[in-house]
């Protein structure tokens, strides 16, 4: 076990980096975040009681802080993760009002389409929107390593969002 002071010490440079990062983090996606196509994003439930824009949010934001802590290209990972689920439309009820039962499947094409529409987007940033539903699309396979961190980022900020309906609903979550 390492002693108390150098876990301190080791705390504390995390803690500053945090907050350093976190400015950081919003330069990167301010002009994405506060566009109004991605701000309609807020109309539109995702998990739980987390809309659509929030779990973007939350997924850019953890991607910006494992790929640059991996020293990768956090700034892209970022702000693709503010546009991976760019669909606009209510998923659930996408399917009873249109017919398509594999927004699953579609969205990731769907949400790259949009955000192209609106802004000029590099291969890193296509790649995670395109492939940010690995596994479930099977042949669409993240070729990036900030791909492959928002293909886990998603599915990790997807859990925790719904996991908290489960407990604001006095549901126990195993």
């Amino acid at each position: 076990m390492y002693p108390l002071r150098f876990r301190r010490k080791v705390a504390g440079k995390l803690h500053s980096c945090r907050r350093e990062w976190k400015e950081e983090f919003w330069e990167c996606v301010k002009d994405v975040a506060m566009h109004p196509v991605v701000l309609r994003m807020k109309l539109y439930p995702h998990h739980g009681s987390t809309n659509c824009y929030q779990h973007c949010m939350n997924v850019a934001y953890y991607n910006y802080h494992w790929c640059r802590f991996f020293h990768l290209d956090a700034r892209s990972a970022a702000r693709a993760g503010m546009l991976h689920d760019l669909f606009l439309y209510d998923w659930h009820t996408h399917t009873k009002e249109t017919g398509d039962h594999f927004h699953g499947l579609t969205h990731p094409k769907v949400a790259l389409k949009n955000a192209s529409k609106f802004f000029e987007l590099n291969h890193i940033e296509k790649d995670v929107i395109l492939n940010h539903m690995w596994p479930v699309t099977a042949l669409h396979i993240p070729k990036t390593k900030e791909g492959w961190i928002t293909t886990l980022t998603d599915k990790y900020c997807g859990a925790c969002e719904t996991s908290r309906r489960y407990k604001k609903k006095g549901h126990k979550v195993v």
